[in-house]
């Protein structure tokens, strides 16, 4: 029957294999025996003793089996259809395709679920090695390789390997047995296109190795509603071109820029189509009512200017970064740095994905709010009277700005408040003076007006320095809340200025990452701390968002931070060492820029 087979059996065989691939077996199984929605189980989460844990290991063998069966029954029907060779192959093509990327889960919203394709494949190539068509050899050395390589690393580390590069590596073997073993040129085809599609669907997986984020075979990451630790996101980005190296897997562009292999500008296009990878993750935090909680970093190498100039880009890369996080098990993300400035501040984020998205705002313009008291008493000890003081804020306009404002106003002898939107800006200073209807302030967008204060606090979305020496007085005091920096080298030259990094905490329970955010190891920016301190309470609807942010959701942070043991560290607050305003001592290296 392998010769003159008819184009009508071919049509229904492929067709039978494409329905059969695209039945949703896994997410059945779970539907019927456990009630479960299989999707929202991470790919990245979902190893087997994820799913043993969420659907139980009837449930598990009984979705494997159910693809095995799928993926033989497909090439046992194309066969009493009489198909065979080429038509064959693209039998087998076809059913591990619609597998791969059923059209079933378009009629099942609102979740789309990543699968490999591993027991479909693995039951078509048995039917075909039942039939005579390949070799065992072709099932027996991909399942050597695969042991191998997840039991070698337990005799030598004491951890088992990584399932996902098993996989990869057993599939690239396919095609190299069906060489050898001179299989017939469809089936060699049909394997080396199975590798090829193996590695492009692991291919994020590899990377997270090559990271060191990838989980392995008996770890188990936490998954959403299964375990008793609060997941979140935190969305993060390089802040220059050396920075991409930071990431393992783009440490090789180092020495291609030394040698001028690729230049700037074409990093920079190419940046422009990554999207948001999980590049680390921070744990365990432990707060100190005992409860436990994990961060997942994700970036996407966008620079600041980028982010700025292409808002549409920048919106769609963080709604990304939301599903992403979705798909993790985070409940919460967080915008750092410019991402916090993109879509609205968050709102067009929000808008898009089905979990909460904060710009953390509340907590850093409450961290600025618990280091007042320190900068006013350090004031006092270079003779200045804060009542009589002049305090100016950069940045007025922004949330933190502004709650910086709400915070000093009632403080200092007169509050010069300065921005970009001179507009917006004397509506900030209206609703400010209507309720501290005796204090002296002022608003503009001249920044020589800072020459005036005794202290500034700065806190600016701008990519650039913005303050420079001219700008400030001698035995300044400048709180810099700016990512990069809003504060110039050059002001270190000017007599008796202090310059005070702000918006630093240190989380509980001293948890542990591989990626250095610049600020000293167990110290966040106060916004990823919010991000965590939103998942843990489950207290989404403080999240932070768009221009203004409430003064008790401020309070809220500070009072629930201080609860937990998050620790808000302000820099150098006097001739000693830096402090936190905890009161607990730190080193310099640890609230350095």
């Amino acid at each position: 029957m392998s010769q003159g087979f008819s184009p009508v059996a071919v049509l229904v065989a492929v067709l039978l294999a494409a329905v059969m691939g695209s039945i949703p077996t896994g997410y059945l199984v779970g539907r019927w025996l456990r009630g479960i929605d299989v999707r929202r189980l991470s790919p990245h989460n979902l190893g087997v003793g994820a799913v043993v844990t969420a659907a139980g290991m009837p449930a598990l063998t009984a979705a494997v089996l159910l693809d095995v069966a799928k993926g033989a029954l497909a090439i046992f029907a194309a066969q009493w259809l009489g198909v065979s060779g080429w038509a064959l192959a693209a039998v087998a093509a076809t059913v591990s395709i619609g597998h791969a990327y059923s059209p079933f889960w378009l009629l099942i919203p609102p979740a789309f679920a990543r699968v490999k394709g591993v027991a479909v494949a693995l039951g078509a190539a048995a039917a075909l090695a039942v039939a005579g068509h390949i070799p065992w050899a072709a099932l027996g050395v991909p399942a050597f390789v695969a042991l191998l390589l997840i039991a070698t690393p337990k005799v030598f580390s004491g951890q088992w390997g990584y399932l996902s590069l098993a996989s990869v590596l057993a599939a690239m073997s396919v095609p190299v047995v069906l060489v050898v073993t001179r299989a017939r040129p469809p089936f060699v085809l049909l394997a080396l296109g199975y590798a090829l599609m193996s590695l492009w669907n692991h291919k994020e997986h590899l990377a997270r190795i090559a990271d060191g984020v990838e989980p392995r075979v008996g770890e188990r990451l936490p998954l959403p509603e299964q375990d008793g630790e609060a997941v979140c996101a935190f969305l993060i980005h390089p802040m220059t071109i050396d920075d991409f190296s930071a990431v393992m897997r783009f440490r090789w562009l180092a020495p291609v820029r030394r040698a001028r292999l690729v230049p700037d500008r074409a990093v920079r296009w190419l940046s422009r189509f990554v999207r948001p990878m999980k590049v680390d993750d921070i744990h365990p935090v432990r707060t100190a009512d005992g409860r436990r909680a994990r961060v997942y970093l994700l970036g996407v190498p966008l620079l600041p200017d980028q982010i700025r100039s292409e808002p549409d880009l920048a919106v769609r890369r963080a709604v990304q970064a939301a599903h992403l996080a979705e798909n993790l098990g985070a409940t919460v993300l967080g915008l750092g740095a410019f991402w916090s400035v993109v879509g609205h501040k968050g709102l067009d984020v929000q808008s898009r994905s089905r979990i909460a998205i904060t710009n953390g705002g509340a907590y850093t313009a409450g961290s600025v709010k618990m280091a007042i008291p320190l900068i006013l008493a350090r004031l006092r000890t270079r003779d200045v009277e804060p009542a009589r003081a002049t305090a100016a804020v950069v940045g007025a306009n922004g949330v933190v700005g502004f709650g910086i404002c709400r915070a000093v106003v009632g403080h200092v002898g007169r509050l010069i408040m300065v921005g970009t939107d001179e507009e917006r800006l004397e509506r900030s200073k209206e609703l400010l003076q209507r309720r501290h209807p005796s204090a002296v302030i002022h608003s503009t967008a001249d920044l020589d007006a800072l020459r005036d204060a005794d202290v500034i606090f700065t806190a600016t979305s701008d990519p650039a320095p913005v303050i420079f020496a001219r700008h400030v007085r001698e035995g300044c005091l400048i709180l810099d809340l700016g990512r990069p920096a809003d504060v110039d080298a050059s002001v270190a030259a000017v007599p008796r200025v202090e310059v005070i990094p702000g918006g630093i905490l240190r989380l509980p329970g001293d948890p542990k990452a591989r990626l250095d955010l610049g600020y000293g190891p167990g110290l966040v920016p106060a916004c990823l701390a919010e991000t965590v301190i939103l998942a843990l309470d489950r207290s989404y609807e403080r999240a932070s968002l768009g221009d203004r942010t409430k003064a008790e959701h401020v309070d809220y942070f500070i009072t629930r931070g201080a609860e937990l043991g998050f620790d808000v560290v302000t820099g150098r607050v006097g001739d000693g060492a830096p402090a936190s305003a905890g009161g607990a001592q730190t080193s310099r290296a640890e609230v350095a820029m």
